[in-house]
This record gives structure tokens, sequence and C-alpha cells, in this order.
């Protein structure tokens, strides 16, 4: 789950990417390169910043995206560049905990697709009294409830998770893993999802795995064989009774598979998958468990397979599929 230190400066003195959007991102009240594409903004808290750097932004494509991280640094420079290859989109990226203004229906009006490569929203980092920095999972507020889930009632969305997106939440907000369809989080035990307590979910880099594409039918995996990769595998709870399954990994996710995480001993023996789609509420939902780094990001069938996720998750089929086919979620 590490990726190498951002750089400072790129050879000709200018920040790098990697080093505005990291340092803006974090600074920023809320995330005003996303603010400055929409077309009617509602009010916004002072010191919005009409002017965003270039570095927050890329593409030129019809289709809008708002990409939304949090938890490691990673490798920014290559993601943003295999982002850079969909010419099919426009993409946008906010960091949490901005990032959960965008839960807001208002706010995340001009984007068509919501992409998530976040892990730990609403985790926090506090020093105890023997001096050990502590992590906490705060629940969300009442308001970013509310919001999220009127954003997928609404029907007018796709949304897009990949690779760590499992983790966010996964304590504190039980409706949200289930938008998902799965929960992880590799440090602690998995309390009560859906009845049942967890040891802590495995993860292994640098996996070599061969990949069955197990609906070839689907518009995410169109023009995708069966294809190997080396990215990191998981093992944690996957709940296929709500999902459609896209793809299966050969990788066997038990708990001895994870020998360096002493935590995932006990776990049961998981799910091979690694992609599928489902509906919450009236919304597509795609989940991509590829993309841990550039070994993911540069693989072409990784590649073709988020850019049909993103066109996927846009479409009028896919949201009239939702519409047809609803879930409910939230009460």
């Amino acid at each position: 789950m590490t990726q190498s230190d951002d750089k400072a400066a790129n050879d000709t003195g200018r920040l790098s990417r990697r080093a505005l959007v990291g340092g803006l991102a974090a600074a920023a009240g809320l995330p005003f390169a996303a603010q400055a594409q929409m077309q009617r903004p509602p009010a916004l808290p002072p010191g919005f910043n009409p002017q965003p750097p270039r570095s927050m932004q890329g593409g030129v494509g019809k289709i809008k995206v708002l990409f939304i991280s949090k938890y490691h640094a990673f490798d920014r420079e290559n993601l943003f560049a295999a982002f850079d290859t969909f010419d099919e989109i426009t993409w946008t990226h906010v960091e949490h905990p901005a990032a959960t203004n965008f839960y807001d229906p208002e706010l995340a009006a001009p984007y068509d697709v919501l992409l998530f490569y976040d892990a730990f929203a609403g985790r926090t980092f506090e020093r105890q009294s023997d001096g050990v920095i502590a992590n906490m999972d705060n629940p969300p507020s009442a308001k970013m409830k509310r919001d999220f889930a009127q954003l997928l009632r609404n029907g007018d969305k796709g949304f897009v998770f990949f690779h760590h997106a499992i983790a966010s939440w996964a304590h504190t907000w039980p409706e949200y893993r289930e938008v998902i369809g799965a929960a992880a989080d590799w440090g602690k035990p998995l309390k009560n999802i859906r009845g049942k307590d967890y040891a802590a979910s495995g993860a292994l880099a640098n996996v070599k795995q061969h990949i069955t594409v197990v609906d070839k039918a689907h518009p995410i995996t169109a023009g995708v064989e069966d294809f190997d990769i080396v990215d990191e595998a998981y093992l944690c709870p996957i709940f296929e009774d709500s999902v459609h399954p896209l793809l299966r990994t050969d990788f066997q996710p038990v708990d001895t598979a994870f020998p360096l995480r002493p935590l995932t001993k006990g776990h049961p023996p998981g799910s091979n998958l690694t992609g599928w789609v489902k509906t919450a509420e009236r919304s597509p939902v795609c989940y991509l468990q590829h993309g841990h780094d550039n070994q993911a990001w540069s693989n072409p069938a990784w590649r073709k397979l988020m850019m049909n996720a993103i066109r996927w998750a846009a479409s009028p089929e896919a949201k009239a599929w939702a519409k047809a086919n609803p879930k409910k979620i939230f009460s």
C-alpha cells in the first residue's frame, strides 16, 4: 500500500502535477478546481478561487469525470497520464475531506461520473495520552448521508469505484459498503458486516494474476479478452449475492496467502471476484479491484476496462438499466 514520494518540482523549476495537486487539495476548504467547471455554481464559502491550476484537471472529452482520492500518496503523474489517454473524458481531481462536498447533488451536477480511488474516508489520526498516534473512524455527518442517498436516488450519475475504494466508510456507514458491494480494512477487524465479524483484510502487492472475463457480453468488458496483470490482491468480504460478476482472478484469497499480515489470520476464504456491476438506489455502479500502481495502470486491459467502465456508467443505457432494476439501500 505504499508508493514513491512526490517530487517537489520538475526540471523547469515549476511545481510538478503531483506536488501541485497534493498541496493545493490538502489546503483547500473546497476543491476549487472542480468548482470551476460548474455552469451555475451555488453559493460557495469565502476563499473560492475560480482560476484553478491546470494540473488538477485533464482531458478534453465530453464525459465529465470527478476523480476522488484519499489515504496514501500515489503515483499521481502516471495515473493522471493514464487518464489523459482516455480521449472521451475530461477529469477533475479532488481529495477528501473536501470531496464529501460533492455528495451534494447540486455540487455534483456538472459531472457525469464519480470515479473513486479513495480509502478510509472519514478516518482521522489523533495522538493519544501515551503519545501513540491512533486512527479514528468517524461517522459521516447527517448531511453527507442525506446528500449521498439523494445523489443515488436521482439516477443521473454513474459511479465507478476501483481498488482500495472499498475501504472507505467501512466501519461507520453500512449503507455505503452496500453501494459498492464489498468492504475492506487491512489494519483492523471488520465488525458486523451483514451480521458477521471478520479479521483484518488481506493485501498482497505484486501478484501475478490471470483474469478471466466471466461476462464477455457486457459493455465494460467489450474488446477485453482474458488477461494477465501484476497487481495487488485482496481478501475481504464481497457481497456476491448483490452484484453481477464481470471478472475473476486465479489468485486464491485465503488467509495463508498473506503471511506478512498477521491480523488477517482467521479470515474466512474470500471471493475471487475482481470486477462487477450493480445498482444502488436508481444509479449504475461498477467496481474494478485492479489498479494499485503503474504496473496495473499501464496494462492495456486495465485501461480498456477503465475507459469502458466510465463510458458505461455515463451512458443512458446504464442509467435506464439502473432505474429499471433499482436497489433500495437507504431508509
